[in-house]
């Protein structure tokens, strides 16, 4: 064998392992990325799923009133606890009667109790950002299991008044054990 020939083979020998371990890690990332962000509408858990509004409004438990407008929702298929996230605006006056239907007192917030899933959700679903909407007002409940669901729900909405009066609505809702 030339001195020639012996570079090549040597060369190969440290080539050829290398672009082996390249391959299986890069195969492992591949695999890692598929089971951390599966396909929207896969059905597996962290996908983001196609479902109507009715849906999400059973789920959340939060039905906008006829006069809301802009009604916007997602729906994220979790491992063990589903998500559901709905925005949506009412014409002025229209607040109180919405909130004393959900009975839930509001409060300010400073907006740190958004973020994550939340605003995630929120723009999955196309609506604006509560984090941009100016003073936000928060509150939240739990409610019971519906029929055939062994989990309570938990949701938190929150309340942002707009210029001409009216109220930008985000509900968030997960399972709660």
């Amino acid at each position: 064998m030339t001195r020639k020939q012996r570079r090549w083979v040597l060369l190969l020998a440290l080539v050829v392992p290398l672009a082996l371990v390249g391959a299986a890690v890069g195969g492992l990332y591949w695999v890692r990325d598929q089971v951390e962000h599966p396909a929207d509408n896969s059905g597996r858990p962290g996908s983001w799923m196609t479902v109507p509004s009715e849906y999400v409004v059973e789920f959340s438990r939060v039905r906008p009133p006829a006069s809301a407008s802009d009604v916007r929702w997602s729906y994220l298929k979790g491992f063990q606890d589903d998500l559901a996230f709905l925005a949506f605006r009412l014409p002025p006056g229209a607040e109180q009667g919405f909130l004393s239907g959900l009975g839930v007192a509001v409060e300010p917030d400073s907006g740190t109790s958004l973020g994550g899933w939340p605003l995630e959700g929120f723009q999955r679903a196309g609506a604006s950002d509560p984090k941009t909407a100016g003073p936000l007002r928060t509150g939240g409940f739990l409610s019971e299991p519906l029929p055939g669901h062994s989990k309570r729900l938990a949701a938190t909405v929150w309340l942002a008044t707009e210029a001409d009066g009216g109220t930008r609505v985000w509900v968030y809702a997960a399972d709660a054990p």
